[in-house]
């Protein structure tokens, strides 16, 4: 389980990069209404990077 750096559990559904390469994932927050942006550093995992690493690379890519 995917968790954001306060502990709500996310829902993935989109990774993004912008022109640095800085990866960003979009994802809905439990509690929260619409979909956000997180840093790979807001968020934390039960199983820690690898975890979080496998997710977003299954997630499809959208263009800036």
């Amino acid at each position: 389980m995917i968790y954001s750096r306060f502990g709500s559990k996310l829902t993935l559904i989109s990774k993004g990069e912008d022109r640095s390469g800085e990866l960003s994932v979009q994802a809905t927050c439990e509690g929260m209404e619409g979909v956000r942006t997180y840093s790979r550093s807001e968020m934390t995992a039960d199983d820690g990077k690898t975890e979080i690493d496998a997710a977003v690379a299954k997630l499809p890519l959208t263009k800036k």
